[in-house]
């Protein structure tokens, strides 16, 4: 499978990444401002004229939870990759949809910063060791890897009933269950944290949002790159920070260690981010 082990990025390569980023957050800044004034002329224009959108809504929406609900909280294994261990962990999921590790749930309790934060926008959401290898496989194809069907998994599994949480151009989610119902539900609501953080700030009407995505559209268009929907999902940190991964991922060979040279990138690039 294309997810072994591999070398750290050398020093080298990390200036070059490093350099990458903050040069791009300085040329992106050109569009945002060009595009922000066009949208607020816009929205001054709307205000003056007092457009209303009489469009009918024959969906009701439910009304927002309280800011800080809990939706889901339990004690399951992760695979710490600052460790390369599996440890067990305190998980709570609020309603801002990111997945917040502790050491304990003492530790929750009594206010303390979270282990890891994950949010899983753009992200799958697999249930065993074979979907999560073919789909390794499809995106990193190794192609000196064995064609055995009883090839060595990427993590050993503690318990019997794991979550992978795929994620491009991010460090991939491990986590395990010793009960199938506990791995149906946690999986079940890492689904709906991803549907929600791909579309709910798509859905936003201020004029901030629209100018911003106006101008990743375009930035992205003069660099020569359509399409891509994928990188329009999350907020705006999260927009940003996958099209300059998935620009920078060219410098990770496929193939073998191609996942782990990623999650080396990801966290080169979060620390270049203002």
């Amino acid at each position: 499978m294309g997810g072994s082990a591999s070398s750290q990025l050398d020093e080298g390569k990390c200036a070059y990444i490093r350099g990458k980023t903050e040069a791009s957050i300085k040329n992106f800044s050109p569009y945002y401002s060009r595009q922000y004034s066009v949208a607020f002329c816009n929205h001054v224009r709307s205000e003056v004229e007092q457009q209303r959108d009489l469009t009918s809504q024959f969906l009701k929406t439910k009304p927002p939870l309280e800011p800080g609900t809990v939706l889901y909280e339990a004690e399951l294994s992760q695979f710490a990759e600052d460790i390369r261990k599996w440890k067990d962990r305190y998980i709570v999921i609020k309603n801002d949809f990111a997945v917040e590790s502790y050491e304990s749930k003492e530790a929750y309790q009594r206010g303390a910063v979270p282990k890891s934060r994950i949010l899983p926008a753009g992200g799958k959401v697999l249930t065993s060791e074979e979907e999560y290898s073919l789909l390794s496989d499809k995106h990193f194809p190794d192609p000196t890897a064995s064609s055995e069907k009883n090839s060595q998994p990427f993590v050993l599994l503690p318990k019997a009933f794991p979550v992978y949480l795929w994620q491009p151009y991010l460090r991939h989610g491990y986590f395990c269950f010793h009960e199938a119902a506990e791995q149906q539900k946690f999986s079940a609501l890492l689904n709906d944290c991803i549907r929600h953080l791909n579309h709910d700030y798509m859905k936003q009407t201020t004029f901030e949002a629209q100018a911003f995505l106006e101008a990743v559209q375009f930035f992205r268009q003069e660099k020569g790159h359509y399409g891509s929907w994928e990188m329009t999902t999350g907020d705006e940190v999260q927009v940003l920070w996958a099209s300059e991964l998935w620009i920078l991922s060219h410098l990770c060979d496929r193939g073998q260690g191609h996942i782990m040279k990623v999650a080396q990138i990801e966290d080169v690039v979060s620390k270049a981010f203002p």
